[in-house]
């Protein structure tokens, strides 16, 4: 597997947030890194090599990548070491089957009690993640931002903490296959927000979910069987 190297250490120091400490600032500048697509699912991480990059020490990385190993980005291996995880057609099936159980009750308590002004800032942010959809640092951003938004408010915090979680673990795989933008349903949505209807946008969502994982297990699929050489 490739290791990181100067050009990919560069960009990662750039991207390095102000810090409440070194720990954090470390741990959101991998954290994006990965969510970005920058380091790829099965990279390894060596941590003499990110430690010098991000002019770190290595106790503050250490810290980092057992918070994201934590979060499910990150896999460290006594033997092996650390390194992005990679996810199988059955673990994104089990993803996504609990993002559809809580996404589905988070759209229905949110969009019973949005008020005309959270409804009207909604379907702003809706229509940006299309604006910015074919742009993926960006786009990625603005869907992180509607959903956060939307389920924000449902009322469930723990929920929604987890569903924005769940998502992190499946959004590089959509920025790396290219999944399919979905704006029929994007659109669906926002007609259940403008219409408050709290049943639409949770069927939408289920769809939306599920149609969304068909696509990106069959794009692991084939990925996989393309590069087996068992397969040709």
């Amino acid at each position: 597997m490739a290791e990181t190297s100067g050009t990919d250490g560069k960009r990662l120091r750039e991207t390095m947030v102000a810090p409440r400490s070194v720990e954090e600032s470390v741990t959101e500048t991998l954290r994006e890194a990965i969510l970005r697509g920058d380091l790829l699912p099965g990279r390894r991480l060596a941590q003499v090599d990110l430690a010098t990059e991000l002019g770190v020490s290595r106790i503050p990385l250490r810290d980092a990548l057992r918070r994201l190993e934590a979060e499910g980005l990150v896999e460290i291996d006594g033997r092996r070491g650390a390194h992005v995880t990679s996810l199988s057609a059955t673990d994104i099936a089990e993803i996504y089957d609990m993002r559809i159980l809580l996404e589905e009750e988070c759209a229905r308590r949110a969009v019973s009690q949005l008020s005309d002004e959270e409804a009207e800032e909604l379907i702003r942010l809706s229509k940006i993640m299309d604006e910015t959809a074919s742009d993926p640092s960006e786009g990625a951003l603005a869907r992180r931002n509607f959903y956060s938004s939307l389920y924000a408010h449902a009322g469930l915090p723990r929920m929604r903490a987890t569903v924005l979680q769940l998502r992190g673990l499946v959004q590089r795989y959509h920025l790396l296959n290219e999944a399919h933008l979905h704006r029929h349903a994007h659109e669906d949505l926002r007609e259940s927000i403008r219409a408050r209807d709290a049943e639409m946008a949770a069927r939408v969502v289920r769809s939306h979910l599920e149609a969304a994982r068909d696509d990106l297990i069959r794009s692991v699929k084939e990925e996989a069987s393309s590069s087996d050489p068992s397969s040709s």
